[in-house]
């Protein structure tokens, strides 16, 4: 696969995830953190504890997309902003709620904005690495808000609960530089993505959302986790093989097979293992589609199941999209 803007970091960057028990994901170990510019005044950050990190320098200060798994290593990306510039961090903007407790690394009164639905988990959560609770957000966003924070021109768009009920994309639009977060990895099998169902995500929504981002105006795809940034086309090949892995378990429904059958055909076990503290793992891709397509949620696709326990499939339509009134947000 070609990508735009592929960056090498010399070695190799390693991802662990450990065994997730239902009400804590595991802290995610990657190589060393490792800054690069992507175009401009964005940047973006791999390596370190948890998800990939972007950044963008305004006019007085800096914005921050996505914080570290710990302190400590949102402390390092700090300490790397600070060598490209003097400015502030003023802003936060939180795409998903897991494994955010680098938050805490950032000053007091510093602005964190997030989904609703992202507060909301973020406020009840009972993760080893929640946030800290001075730090939940200050501002939230429904749908669809494009605002310009500090001269820096952001449109921030919720389609569907996805990775987890309250994913915010962030998208650049003069940059065309999209901050995907984790609706889009390659720390896993190209026919897999993470859906945290714990967080009531759902697998239907994640095509909504990556319906919805390739329906930007943009050419560069910034990853949750991975070292590559992603074109358009690669971004189209990954929902591909999602799309395809989606319509074998659908077809296999239709078959009226059984769960354990589904799962033995795509070579998954059958038995859930417990971790270390006796809790079983998140259903896989697999079973989440399984469940989703038997329960009645939505297809990609405007065809009907012919099974009593079918999904009821309804085309979902992007492309009417309506860009909101401009918001401006000020900072001293």
């Amino acid at each position: 696969m070609k990508h735009q803007g592929k960056l090498t970091f010399g070695c190799a960057m390693l991802a662990v995830l450990a065994a997730v028990v239902p009400d804590t994901f595991a802290q995610l170990v990657s190589g060393p953190l490792k800054v690069a510019n992507i175009r401009e005044n964005v940047y973006w950050a791999t390596g370190g504890a948890g998800v990939n990190t972007g950044f963008i320098v305004g006019t007085t200060g800096v914005i921050v997309v996505d914080a570290k798994t710990t302190e400590d290593s949102e402390k390092e990306v700090l300490s790397e902003i600070a060598k490209i510039t003097p400015k502030p961090v003023h802003t936060v903007i939180i795409t998903h709620s897991d494994h955010i407790k680098g938050i805490a690394a950032f000053p007091p009164g510093v602005t964190i904005v997030a989904q609703e639905n992202c507060k909301k988990e973020m406020e009840t959560s009972r993760a080893r690495d929640a946030a800290p609770p001075d730090r939940m957000p200050t501002k939230t966003i429904a749908k669809d808000e494009a605002m310009t924070i500090d001269g820096v021109r952001l449109r921030l768009l919720h389609w569907a609960p996805a990775h987890t009920s309250g994913d915010l994309v962030v998208y650049l639009p003069e940059q065309k530089i999209v901050f995907a977060e984790d609706l889009l990895v390659t720390d896993r099998p190209e026919d897999d993505t993470p859906v945290h169902t714990s967080l009531h995500g759902s697998a239907a929504g994640w095509f909504e959302n990556v319906k919805g981002m390739l329906a930007l105006d943009a050419d560069t795809y910034v990853l949750g986790h991975g070292e590559s940034l992603f074109t358009k086309d690669d971004v189209r090949k990954k929902m591909a093989l999602i799309q395809a892995k989606w319509d074998k378990v659908e077809a296999l429904v239709m078959q009226g097979k059984s769960l354990d059958e589904v799962k033995v055909a795509f070579g998954e076990s059958t038995t859930a293992t417990p971790n270390a503290q006796g809790n079983l793992p998140e259903p896989s891709l697999t079973e989440i589609m399984y469940n989703e397509i038997t329960k009645g949620a939505h297809s990609s696709k405007e065809i009907k199941v012919g099974t009593p326990r079918g999904a009821r499939q309804n085309a979902v339509d992007l492309s009417a999209t309506v860009l909101p009134e401009q918001l401006s947000v000020q900072f001293g």
